[in-house]
């Protein structure tokens, strides 16, 4: 008895001491992992097999479980550039009337017609088009994924996860690039549950996708990690990639994020597009300046580490707008706190021996900003700084020359002012060159040097200089009734001096000009002719094109002509009938 009884009292205070650990330790006190409530979250165990096929996943197939890598990347993910209470863009009671006819077309040719008419407003209403896009639907996800099975379409799991695909040869991954979801939906009959809801999703798709706008990317890259729309996901990429080359900024800042799902997915794109690269991602936006400014703000933002070679590129480009992005973005990776040192580990050499000392996996931004201007004052100063690189083997160690520590923003100043001082001469001898032929009359080859300088740097010191010579090569084309060609002249000598003694003058005859062209074209160029009176009242050629444009195409006795033969007829008709009634 005593023994039951020890016993019991045994187990009664491991009950009582195992009660207060659960309570200090919860995590220990349950073994059961956390449901998952966002699309995108891992799944089980099972799915965290690597791709073995040698191919790349299904276009939109990340793989969500594999590890980040804890790079020297700022979370990009972390805060929205929006303010957190920011009302979204209310949607155009126009467009919305144009999605609830898709919806509820009664045919396939009613919601074409819709679609083609959503197609022209999509550009004007990116951002409305964006809230319809991630709304609450009415219809259950399961639903619409049972629509999207009728047409054999490629739909993720709850979790975002498609299943393993065959390997593929080109010819059928190009194949795949060209499926058409919509005209598949429309081919179904009208009547099928739920089909109205997935047609228009896949409809607004589209026309973002059309609409060429950089924030449309960002918004069909959203939907594809969306609670509402993850099951659009393969369609999502599809779309991002006929956006190229105005995907790429958005595709860029996601590939740099800390969320493994998103990084993975935009690295993904960004390779079937071959613009992963930096400097191929900016190769793409050539002629577009606003696109490359974009691009290299991403890499301000997310400090992305394999394109500060890139970034410097262009730290003294012609295309002022473009310098200074790049020169911000520059800053940001040589200023602030350092980001975290890259690990470590010792490196295998050849022979199989490891090095005597770990050695760093790759250079942070930091450092590859440190050796890019190391290279840079070296040719351009022609200075003997060594460059640092941590990764290389230790075999020759005591070769090395001594370690020389820079300031990176100093150096970074230092050649800024040189750059700038470089194109300031430039631009002084290339503004003599124009000078020396306009004092030599060749007008014509002086305003097209000029156009050149304008277009590298509009906000030059020599403007009203320049003013004057376009106003003289204004009035050569005047004389020789080159009307079109005289009223762009005129217009520039305005816009680059708009306060100076002739400025009035030019743009009178900018008006003047214009409305000579219209009128040569056959078009009504009085209200051009009337508004250079305006700015000139005693401008004569202005007054007198006036005049001829006001005046009357016809002969005034035609008209009295036609008064005299309405009434004749009316009097023989009147004259007809009282004769009828006799």
């Amino acid at each position: 008895m005593r023994g039951v009884l020890l016993i019991f009292l045994m187990a009664a205070a491991t009950a009582a001491d195992a009660a207060p650990k659960a309570r200090r330790d919860p995590h220990k006190a349950s073994k059961k992992e956390p449901k998952a409530t966002d699309p995108s979250a891992k799944s089980d165990k099972k799915s965290d097999k690597p791709n073995t096929t040698g191919q790349p996943d299904k276009s939109d197939r990340p793989d969500t479980n594999a590890k980040s890598d804890k790079s020297d990347r700022p979370d990009t993910n972390a805060k929205s550039d929006k303010p957190a209470d920011a009302t979204p863009a209310p949607l155009d009671p126009a467009v919305q009337a144009i999605l609830d006819r898709i919806v509820k077309g009664p045919d396939a040719a009613a919601r074409k017609t819709a679609i083609a008419e959503l197609d022209k407003l999509a550009p004007q209403n990116v951002d409305g088009l964006g809230v319809f896009l991630a709304r609450p639907h009415t219809v259950a996800i399961e639903d619409r994924r049972k629509v999207l099975e009728l047409i054999n379409a490629q739909v993720p799991d709850k979790n975002g996860r498609f299943t393993q695909p065959q390997r593929k040869s080109a010819t059928e991954e190009k194949a795949d690039d060209n499926l058409d979801w919509l005209a598949s939906l429309l081919a179904l009959d009208p009547a099928t549950p739920n089909v109205g809801e997935v047609i228009v999703d896949d409809a607004v798709i589209r026309a973002l996708a059309a609409s060429k706008d950089m924030k449309a990317a960002q918004i069909i890259f959203d939907a594809a990690f969306g609670p509402e729309t993850v099951l659009y996901r393969d369609e999502c990429g599809r779309y991002i990639r006929k956006m190229e080359p105005f995907a790429i900024p958005a595709l860029m800042k996601e590939s740099q994020a800390r969320d493994f799902d998103r990084k993975r997915y935009a690295t993904y794109q960004l390779e079937r597009l071959d613009r992963q690269e930096p400097f191929k991602a900016l190769a793409a936006t050539t002629g577009d300046e606003a696109l490359m400014v974009a691009i290299l703000d991403v890499f301000r933002t997310t400090r992305h580490r394999e394109a500060v070679h890139a970034v410097w590129s262009k730290v003294n480009a012609e295309s002022k707008r473009v310098r200074k992005a790049a020169r911000d973005a520059w800053l940001a990776y040589v200023t602030g706190p350092p980001p975290p040192p890259a690990p470590k580990k010792k490196l295998m050499l050849p022979g199989g021996k490891l090095t005597k000392k770990e050695k760093p996996l790759w250079l942070t931004y930091r450092e590859l900003a440190d050796n890019e201007l190391r290279k840079a004052i070296n040719e351009v100063f022609n200075e003997d700084l060594p460059l640092e690189d941590p990764t290389l083997d230790d075999t020759d160690e005591w070769r090395k020359k001594k370690s020389v520590k820079v300031d990176v923003v100093e150096l970074t100043n230092r050649l800024f002012e040189h750059y700038d001082q470089e194109r300031t001469k430039l631009e002084a001898t290339q503004w003599a060159d124009a000078k020396a032929k306009s004092d030599k009359g060749d007008l014509a080859g002086a305003t097209t040097l000029l156009d050149r300088l304008l277009a590298a740097n509009p906000e030059r010191a020599d403007r009203a200089a320049m003013a004057q010579v376009y106003f003289a090569w204004a009035k050569q084309l005047e004389g020789k009734k080159q009307w079109s060609d005289a009223s762009a002249a005129y217009s520039k000598a305005h816009g680059l001096d708009t306060t100076g003694p002739a400025a009035t003058e030019a743009l009178a005859a900018h008006h003047y000009t214009l409305g000579k062209s219209l009128e040569a074209s056959g078009k009504d160029g009085s209200p051009d002719f009337r508004r250079a009176i305006a700015l000139r009242p005693d401008y004569a050629p202005a007054k007198q094109a006036a005049r001829e444009a006001d005046a009357p195409n016809r002969p005034v006795w035609l008209l009295y002509a036609a008064v005299i033969a309405a009434l004749g007829a009316l009097g023989l008709f009147v004259t007809a009938m009282v004769k009828r009634r006799a």
